[in-house]
């Protein structure tokens, strides 16, 4: 009875032995070496006590980024859960209460954190890691080519994926090549934006959309030219050209002309009472029969639009050339330089022999059956198409034959009359 009593009280004194450092661990304060991390083969962790008030949780790997949190440390040993201070590559500086926090060398594999306080400064390495990949910083995004032109001046030239840019800079009249030249921006040039004067200078960005722009500067009646570095031709957004206005008829009728891969495009217009909207294409390259208006070579790649106003049949053609198609674009059509339906039909030749042959060859004379448009249109929509769109004369010259034909007649009668009598 008594050994067994006696066995009981030695196997729990040892069991209470064996518990008491494990429950004290879970309250003791942090200890100064270095924690080695569970994830061996990803981030290094280390721990270091900074005083007797303040720790620091340190991470680095080849896969994270290098990363400082400094907590307090209460009176018992306790940390605080929420970090006083946090620092990485972002973010490599804080100050708390005087004392500045560092993390210095933060884009290299060996960083380190230094802090400073009471104006002494103690160092603490990171665990090793991978360097940073070096990100543009904000000079390189307006870095060049520098080139002086003059009057305390210099031209910054860029040609990267902005883009052609010529920033013109104050630098002072003693600056040479190899100075600094991040100073003072005057104006910049780029295809948006291809002139600007400053102090008397212009600036001109030549050859903008292609892939070697050139600034010319201007001053007194001479110009030097800069090169910018070579860059890419500019890829047009949209392959319609801007739109090219021509007014082809009296009471502001208007014909809005444009260019795109399609084609050209004539869209008329008259504004005021009446309004009246008309489309010319490749397609429908012709008005209405009521008024000479018509593409002259629509599948060439240099197309006219001919017109005429009011006036009568001596009234002159006029032509209006279209816009030409934007640089890079190119035509979904076999371009042809053919004339189709272009100008009027040529007045007969009096070398033409025959007065019937002559009458048969004209177009028939066909009564005007088109309407003429109203409101502003009617004040350049005069003539019917037969007589000032053709101006081949048909009805003059028929007439003109039958008058010939009734004279030789007479000529011959007569003279059959001088035989009988002879």
């Amino acid at each position: 009875m008594r050994t067994a009593l006696r066995t009981s009280i030695v196997t729990a004194a040892l069991a209470g032995a064996m518990l008491v450092p494990a429950a004290g661990s879970a309250f003791a304060a942090p200890a100064p070496q270095a924690v080695t991390s569970t994830k061996a083969a990803a981030t290094q962790a280390k721990r270091v006590v900074i005083n007797k008030h303040l720790v620091a949780d340190m991470t680095n790997s080849a896969t994270e980024a290098p990363s400082v949190k400094i907590f307090i440390l209460d009176e018992d040993g306790t940390t605080r859960p929420k970090p006083l201070a946090s620092l990485d590559r972002g973010h490599t500086k804080q100050g708390v209460q005087g004392t500045i926090f560092t993390l210095t060398k933060a884009e290299t594999a060996e960083p380190v954190l230094t802090v400073f306080e009471n104006g002494v400064t103690t160092s603490f390495p990171l665990p090793k890691g991978k360097a940073a990949t070096p990100a543009p910083s904000e000079n390189d995004r307006y870095a060049g080519q520098a080139v002086y032109i003059g009057n305390g001046m210099v031209a910054v030239l860029r040609n990267q994926a902005e883009g052609p840019e010529a920033w013109i800079r104050s630098v002072g009249p003693q600056w040479k090549p190899g100075d600094p030249y991040m100073f003072h921006v005057l104006t910049m040039l780029n295809r948006r934006q291809t002139t600007g004067a400053v102090d008397g200078v212009s600036l001109k960005l030549t050859k903008a959309d292609t892939a070697e722009p050139v600034l010319v500067v201007t001053e007194g009646g001479a110009s030097k030219s800069y090169p910018l570095p070579k860059g890419k031709a500019n890829t047009p957004s949209s392959c319609v050209s801007e739109v090219k206005h021509v007014t082809v008829g009296a009471g502001g009728m208007t014909a809005d002309l444009t260019m795109s891969p399609k084609g050209p495009k004539a869209f008329v217009y008259a504004e005021g009472p009446g309004d009246w909207t008309l489309t010319l294409d490749r397609s429908h390259p012709k008005g209405p029969d009521s008024y000479y208006l018509r593409i002259i070579n629509p599948n060439s790649a240099q197309p006219v639009l001919n017109w005429k106003t009011q006036g009568g049949e001596n009234v002159p053609i006029k032509t209006a050339s279209f816009p030409a198609l934007p640089k890079g674009c190119s035509f979904e059509y076999k371009v042809t330089e053919e004339q189709t339906g272009a100008e009027p039909a040529a007045k007969p030749s009096s070398a033409t022999t025959g007065v019937t042959t002559q009458t048969q060859a004209q177009t028939p004379v066909r009564a005007q059956t088109a309407v003429v448009p109203k409101g502003a249109v009617a004040a350049g929509a005069e003539l019917p198409v037969e007589t000032v769109a053709d101006t081949d004369d048909s009805t003059t010259l028929a007439a003109g034959a039958g008058l010939i034909a009734i004279v030789a007649a007479l000529g011959a009668s007569v003279l059959r009359r001088r035989r009988n009598h002879g």
